[in-house]
């Protein structure tokens, strides 16, 4: 059996591993997403005003639902769901 404690370890691991997955991606893309934000909002935000007004930055943060207290979040799967596509 395994200890709870390695168990606690490697789940946390895992969710390091995949916020910096997620930090990367949205690193990688990050032209990609604005521009499709532009062409989706239009007479919304551009480029340089969401850099002027500071909103490109923000936090990111991974819960595992079996870390989670009660009704939290947007509902059982849906990190999941996000992680496959």
């Amino acid at each position: 059996m395994q200890n709870p404690s390695t168990n606690i370890e490697a789940g946390d691991a895992w969710r390091d591993h995949v916020l910096n997955e997620v930090v990367a991606f949205l690193d990688k893309n990050r032209d990609a997403i604005i521009e499709r934000f532009e062409t989706g909002q239009p007479g919304g935000l551009t480029k340089e005003e969401l850099i002027n007004q500071g909103l490109l930055d923000f936090d990111v943060a991974i819960t595992l639902h079996r870390d989670r207290k009660g009704d939290f979040g947007l509902g059982s799967g849906f990190f999941k769901a996000n992680l496959i596509r």
